[in-house]
């Protein structure tokens, strides 16, 4: 099977003591901790949003790659159908969903995918996405269990 093949930006390494196990934020629609990357080949990831933002320098030598296990379960998100199938935190904030990353967890839920940004996904994104999953500001995917991830 070919892999999708992920690229991680901040650490030469992958850790599954850092970062983990992940936890809920109240109010903010992404978790404490998990393992965030884009796709290598991504027409819109994190190098591009930090390039595209002046954001910082995304140096592949302070970077590493890795795929996903075969048998992982990964939720691709690129509408807001798809979005609202994850389990949701009750929140205050009505313009933002919240997902319960820890019950996907619970759920044998390994990651999730936001798939919605890049020129890739223009054929089957569909809804604002933005305001939904604020501060997902690019297609990225957030491991949500260690085991998951395969170092290359």
């Amino acid at each position: 099977m070919n892999r999708q093949i992920y690229v991680h930006y901040g650490s030469t390494g992958f850790d599954p003591m850092k970062g983990f196990p992940i936890r809920n934020r109240k109010y903010w629609p992404k978790p404490e901790g998990g393992l965030w990357a884009s796709r290598k080949n991504a027409t819109f990831g994190w190098k591009d949003w930090c390039r595209e933002n002046d954001f910082r320098e995304c140096d592949p030598v302070s970077s590493f790659d890795f795929t996903i296990k075969d048998e992982s379960k990964i939720v691709v998100v690129s509408t807001l159908q798809q979005l609202r199938r994850l389990p949701e935190v009750p929140n205050r904030l009505k313009t933002t969903y919240c997902i319960d990353f820890e019950k996907c967890l619970r759920a044998g839920i390994d990651a999730i995918e936001l798939c919605w940004y890049g020129d890739e996904y223009q054929s089957v994104a569909n809804s604002d996405l933005y305001f939904e999953l604020y501060g997902w500001d690019c297609d990225s995917i957030v491991v949500l269990n260690p085991n998951a991830v395969v170092p290359r």
